[in-house]
């Protein structure tokens, strides 16, 4: 009897599979892209939004808790190891909370190294933190919690631009009230109006 070795052949992808997989994958990257994009856009609004909120918040409750005043300012120089206020009404720049003993409404920095409570860092980029007309950029907190704002305050945490359809679709205004209390609103809100 005559056996003959039989040789396993493998067989792999031929250029046509390849390329045809290929474009699939490509064309669900592409149906994908948009939707992604959005999320992320989504999530970085509602990050800035929260924490532009959770400072105010602790801001008022350091001053309530502790019985003395605390100064929330804009600070484009929050990185730096003695930040100070730099004022205008972008807090994209970046932002401080510190401790205000005395409760001077001129002061813009913090007195000791261990005063400063939270120190913000500008992430520039395309997403920006605009305060609008009316707005501070300087909040000093009570021992009551009170800002001293003689008005309701609003922000608007937008995306490249106010007029971008990604703005338009998940920007939030951000409204802080004469007592220290925030509240997010639909970009096309108004605080003043808002129920």
């Amino acid at each position: 009897m005559h056996s003959h070795a039989r040789i396993a052949r493998t067989r792999g992808f031929t250029l046509i599979e390849l390329l045809v997989t290929i474009g699939v994958v490509a064309i669900m990257a592409a149906l994908a892209a948009p939707s992604f994009r959005d999320f992320i856009v989504r999530k970085n609004l509602e990050s800035i939004t929260s924490e532009f909120s959770s400072d105010i918040a602790l801001a008022r409750s350091r001053a309530i808790n502790g019985n003395l005043c605390v100064t929330m300012c804009v600070s484009s120089s929050a990185a730096d190891a003695a930040p100070v206020c730099t004022g205008g009404s972008d807090w994209q720049v970046g932002w401080i909370v510190f401790l205000n003993p005395t409760c001077n409404s001129g002061l813009t920095k913090p007195q000791d190294a261990g005063d400063l409570l939270r120190a913000r860092v500008s992430k520039e980029g395309e997403y920006y933190l605009y305060g609008q007309a009316g707005a501070v950029n300087k909040m000093v907190f009570n021992p009551r919690g009170s800002p001293g704002l003689s008005s309701a305050s609003e922000y608007d945490a937008v995306y490249m631009s106010s007029n971008n359809p990604l703005t338009l679709r998940y920007a939030k205004n951000i409204c802080v009230d004469a007592l220290g209390r925030t509240r997010a609103i639909p970009s096309e809100s108004s605080c003043t109006n808002y129920k």
